[in-house]
């Protein structure tokens, strides 16, 4: 009998769970370490969930493939240089990138390129004859003085004119490209220099040079 009663006392002096949940309410809102605890327990959660948005947010980009682009505005003509390629990597290149300076050094440029474009082959003068780039031809000239192809490069726009014999000058094409410019012979006394013109004006300027004189000024602006 008396060790039921100590039983029955010892179950008395326990809490019972609402008691339980009402001292865990006071002991946060009193600071205690009850409270404690569990504000460390949430801000170790937020930290975790922080991070994991962060790796959702910011996935990791695959690699790029390294292509070669222009560095600084180059014109028609241009012949390429080290120094006038970047490389870059992208992960969507153009049909034709140019993936190496070995590919594009000592090249002649078709037509002009801006700076921070993707250089691709079709950007090249090709190695069989001069690409003009579209809507030009390329036309060969001798021009009458050989000491004006001493003044020219590649890419550099001049007017062609018809000399007739009596001086008169026609004017065939404003504005043609110098393309390139092949090694003077050894005695100099003729220079040839290959020109990007547009396709209407080529036949007249290759039958001026055949059946007279050709000479070439400076474009104008």
């Amino acid at each position: 009998m008396d060790a039921t009663r100590r039983v029955d006392r010892a179950a008395d002096l326990q809490p019972r769970w609402p008691d339980r949940l009402a001292t865990a309410a006071l002991g946060r809102r009193r600071g205690g370490r009850c409270s404690r605890n569990f504000r460390r327990a949430l801000a170790a959660l937020l930290l975790i969930t922080a991070g994991l948005l962060a790796l959702i947010g910011d996935p990791v980009q695959p690699p790029g493939t390294r292509v070669l682009a222009v560095s600084r505005d180059l014109p028609t003509g241009a012949t390429i240089g080290p120094s006038d390629l970047v490389v870059v990597s992208l992960n969507a290149i153009p049909d034709g990138a140019l993936r190496t300076a070995a590919q594009a050094v000592g090249r002649v440029l078709s037509s002009p390129v801006r700076r921070g474009e993707i250089l691709t082959d079709l950007r090249l003068v090709t190695s069989g004859r001069p690409d003009p780039g579209p809507g030009r031809v390329a036309v060969p000239v001798r021009p009458a003085d050989p000491g004006t192809v001493d003044l020219l490069t590649p890419g550099v726009h001049v007017a062609v004119l018809a000399v007739a014999q009596n001086g008169q000058a026609t004017l065939l094409a404003p504005d043609a490209v110098v393309l390139t410019i092949p090694p003077a012979s050894k005695d100099r006394t003729t220079r040839l220099v290959v020109l990007a013109v547009p396709t209407a004006t080529a036949d007249r300027i290759t039958a001026a040079g055949v059946v007279g004189t050709v000479a070439l000024r400076f474009a104008t602006a």
